[in-house]
């Protein structure tokens, strides 16, 4: 009985967080006519209706891409899956790109070839570049079992290099401050964009965090010129 009053008390506190988040959002927001496509980490399945309808009431249309990662389909190919939605959304609205975790050097990536479509883009605890090669959170580690994953990191570290710096003011980068057991923070920031925190550790929690009580900075900068 006490662990369903407590989890009934944490949801009340969430919801009413959520709601707080909303109406703060709102107050500073006009109309956007602005479409995010999110592009999800390695458990890419999981479609967050918190995300949709939070984001939806700051009147910002949310897309999920699946990329599949453990599918056979070649890096290659998801990507410009990635790339036609982007151009089929931006006959509809201005379009910004949100990685989380492994989906971050996808957007980065896809950012590189659509500079002059894509509003902004943003990653949320994503490992950007190989960084350590061994070890629990080193890249053979992390990317093991993932080609796909692994090709996308190799190249997002090459094409970050050729940003210049009006390039790089358009994505914004978000990392855990008291630590993120998958990425190291090194692998996660580039130099030249905004870098923020979010006040937390652990991966997922971070990510969660970032994408809904903590979203304010990625939104306001998401819609911005």
């Amino acid at each position: 009985m006490n662990n369903i009053i407590i989890a009934g008390l944490i949801l009340f506190l969430f919801a009413f967080l959520l709601t707080i988040v909303i109406k703060r959002n709102n107050s500073a927001l006009k109309s956007s006519n602005s479409t995010v496509i999110i592009v999800l980490g390695l458990g890419d399945n999981r479609e967050s209706k918190v995300v949709t309808y939070l984001w939806k009431e700051q009147r910002i249309k949310v897309v999920f891409f699946q990329t599949n990662w453990k599918s056979d389909e070649n890096y290659q190919d998801k990507l410009n899956r990635l790339l036609v939605l982007i151009d089929r959304e931006a006959k509809l609205n201005r379009v910004s790109l949100v990685g989380t975790s492994a989906g971050g050097s996808m957007v980065i990536n896809a950012y590189a070839l659509r500079k002059n479509t894509v509003n902004k883009m943003v990653t949320v605890c994503s490992r950007l570049k190989k960084g350590q090669i061994k070890g629990f959170r080193g890249f053979e580690e992390r990317t093991k079992g993932y080609p796909a994953f692994r090709d996308s990191v190799i190249l997002a570290e090459e094409v970050e290099k050729s940003f210049s710096e009006n390039d790089r003011q358009k994505i914004m980068t978000v990392h855990s401050l008291l630590g993120d057991e998958l990425v190291p923070t090194n692998t996660a920031i580039i130099d030249g964009a905004k870098n923020i925190v979010v006040p937390l550790g652990e991966h997922m929690v971070s990510i969660a965090s970032s994408l809904t009580i903590f979203s304010k900075p990625l939104v306001e900068f998401m819609v911005s010129n």
